[in-house]
């Protein structure tokens, strides 16, 4: 049967409203969905996908939503599913509708109001595709319930009443969410989280030096990799307050993407036994503690440690999964290869630490590894940021000047003037602490006009002039 001119114009309504949809979630959305994928793990085996069954009703909608899930690792299919899935919604509304008799114009226009409805639900970042499988699986139901009934005016509404049973027990699933605006704030902090989970540390950089006022996430981010490339000193003072991510402790108040983000932190400095716990506080904040990062990076944390058979079990998870498996065979055969400089400065000495007082755990690291230089810089970046010169130098001569390995970076030499000033240090001990004859003029220069503004980004001028507490 030809379509009328108002089902045309309905239909490319339709198709203008997917197209909008799929190009924002795509373009403007995506790392969302990168953020939902890593929190789930869903494992290709028998017991574990018949384990649906035994969930009650809504294991069908959970069961495919879980599934459909893991392919948000891959770029443009999470938009994509997304919107055919809203699609779903809308053609099984659309049709019910005008089975029911209701006019084409008001059936079409009721589909998109609900697909809208639920893409505003799905702007949240826990809302789960599951939420979305289960109301278009009872509009399905619905629909062909119509469509049975030999009387769809009459005897359609005893049908559909009927066809809620298997609905409910299939796909009986919290569908309801709470309608809300975008969330760009979330957007820009899990574009660099997953930027740097993917390797891409110069896009990174790129995304946080790009943005007017960088959060505290993206900030952590940008540090740890400075750090790893060397030059967290060179540019700690860009940021003002700055965030390394050292003075936060996990413990029940923490806030998830906090704890999230914690094992990055100790994986860079080199703690494994750190790293793993931060990497199970994550996963047990997941949705039903199942988190994928986290199983990787438990598997990561005990090959570098040396306990081949904790890390197997973990990586016999990743086997079992469609994305991680080529991964997990990847690091099981080339482990020595991939983290032999995270080997060279696991600390191997017994320890036992009850908090996660970083600078403690760091001091470990380097009584173990005084060339770990990541942990160095975080050590004495922390106390500078705190304002704690005594501090600093106290470590500064500890790793740097007694392992005769100075760690010459101007921000370090700025701090190192305030603190010989501070004890009318004599010339040798100058001459012993400062070798830039350009730190010496300037900062010579920076004590005639203190405060100035044209000492910004100098160590000098944040000590004199920054006064918030650190997070």
């Amino acid at each position: 049967m030809k379509p009328t001119k108002k089902e045309i114009i309905c239909y490319g309504a339709v198709v203008i409203w997917a197209i909008g949809c799929f190009a924002f979630l795509n373009f403007f959305y995506h790392y969302h969905f990168f953020y939902q994928e890593q929190n789930q793990l869903f494992l290709l085996t028998k017991d574990y996908v018949s384990s649906y069954l035994s969930d009650g009703p809504g294991w069908l909608a959970r069961l495919t939503g879980d599934f459909l899930t893991q392919f948000y690792y891959y770029l443009f299919l999470g938009p994509a599913i997304l919107t055919v899935s809203l699609l779903c919604i809308g053609d099984f509304t659309r049709r019910l509708l005008q089975n029911l008799g209701v006019p084409t114009l008001a059936a079409f226009g009721t589909a998109i109001i609900l697909m809208t409805v639920f893409f505003l639900f799905s702007l949240h970042h826990d809302y789960r595709l599951s939420n979305v499988i289960s109301a278009a699986g009872i509009l399905l139901f619905l629909w062909l319930a119509t469509c049975l009934s030999p009387n769809k005016k009459g005897k359609a509404l005893l049908f559909m009443l009927l066809a809620l049973i298997p609905a409910y027990w299939l796909f009986q699933y919290p569908a309801i969410g709470k309608s809300m605006k975008p969330n760009f704030y979330l957007e820009r902090q899990f574009a660099v989280d997953n930027e740097y989970r993917f390797g891409n540390y110069d896009k990174v950089i790129s995304l946080v030096e790009k943005d007017k006022e960088p959060t505290p996430e993206m900030k952590f981010f940008y540090n740890l990799v400075r750090a790893q490339w060397g030059e967290l000193p060179d540019y700690l003072m860009r940021f003002t307050p700055n965030d390394l991510g050292t003075f936060y402790h996990i413990g029940p108040e923490t806030p998830r993407l906090t704890i999230n983000n914690m094992n990055e932190l100790y994986w860079a400095i080199g703690d494994m036994t750190f790293t793993e716990r931060a990497a199970l506080m994550t996963h047990v904040f997941a949705p039903d503690n199942r988190n994928v990062r986290m199983i990787r990076r438990l598997a990561e944390c005990n090959l570098v440690s040396g306990d081949s058979a904790a890390a197997e079990k973990y990586l016999q998870l990743l086997d079992n999964t469609f994305v991680y498996r080529k991964w997990a065979a990847n690091v099981r055969e080339h482990a020595k290869d991939i983290y032999q400089d995270k080997m060279r400065f696991v600390n191997r000495h017994d320890t036992i630490t009850t908090v996660d007082n970083a600078h403690f755990i760091m001091m470990q690291l380097l009584d173990h590894a005084p060339d770990n230089y990541v942990a160095l810089d975080y050590i004495l970046c922390s106390t500078l940021l705190l304002k704690d010169v005594e501090n600093f130098k106290r470590d500064y001569d500890r790793y740097c000047m007694a392992t005769n390995n100075p760690r010459i970076k101007t921000l370090y030499q700025e701090a190192l003037c305030i603190w010989l000033a501070a004890h009318k240090a004599t010339e040798d001990e100058w001459r012993q602490y400062i070798k830039s004859e350009d730190v010496l003029r300037r900062f010579a220069e920076y004590n005639e006009h203190r405060g100035s503004k044209a000492y910004k980004g100098t160590y000098w001028y944040y000590f004199d002039t920054f006064n918030r507490k650190m997070r």
